[in-house]
């Protein structure tokens, strides 16, 4: 499983995908000791818009400057690569952040969504602990994710089976809803 994991990480690293940019985001959620993320995306007229929000402890406008400026900072990371590929495909950024949780919201152009569910599966030891909401919407339909539900519908946490299927799952049908965005 951590082999498959590291896999996960590496191509989530190269890619430049929206599942990348995710991967990114919700590791700065996990760090900052949030409850519950809630991701959403959707289909925008020219590009996928991302929205990741959370309950944790924020990160201060220094630790966010340093990260915009490219400098080693605590948490923030993969801000700047987010903001910088938004700005350069005719997007848009937007960043808030207190001690009550942060939330981010980027649209991308001409950017391809990637394998969601990979980038979730990244996150899964920590999805019992940490409730991870996606929403997903499209002209076609929408898609609803809660880790609250993973063993009611896949089966046990432990069982690497419910992991694929989670995976499978997610990336088959938020392929279908962007149309392979």
């Amino acid at each position: 499983m951590l082999k498959f994991i590291l896999s996960v990480l590496a191509h989530a690293r190269t890619a430049m995908e929206l599942s990348k940019h995710l991967v990114d985001l919700v590791s700065n959620s996990v760090e900052a000791l949030a409850k519950h993320i809630l991701i959403l995306i959707a289909q925008e007229e020219d590009g996928i818009s991302l929205e990741v929000s959370d309950d944790g402890v924020g990160i201060s406008e220094e630790e966010v400057q340093k990260a915009f400026r490219g400098e080693k900072a605590p948490r923030g990371r993969g801000l700047l690569l987010l903001k910088t590929q938004a700005e350069e495909s005719g997007g848009t950024f937007a960043y808030a952040s207190t001690e009550k949780g942060s939330a981010v919201r980027v649209v991308l152009k001409g950017v391809p969504l990637g394998k969601v569910g990979d980038a979730l599966i990244v996150f899964w030891q920590e999805m019992p602990i940490t409730v991870i909401t996606l929403s997903a919407v499209t002209k076609r339909g929408g898609f609803v994710f809660d880790s609250r539900l993973i063993e009611e519908k896949y089966g046990p946490y432990s069982d690497i089976q419910t992991m694929v299927k989670v995976r499978k799952d997610v990336n088959y049908t938020l392929t279908n809803l962007f149309g392979g965005m």
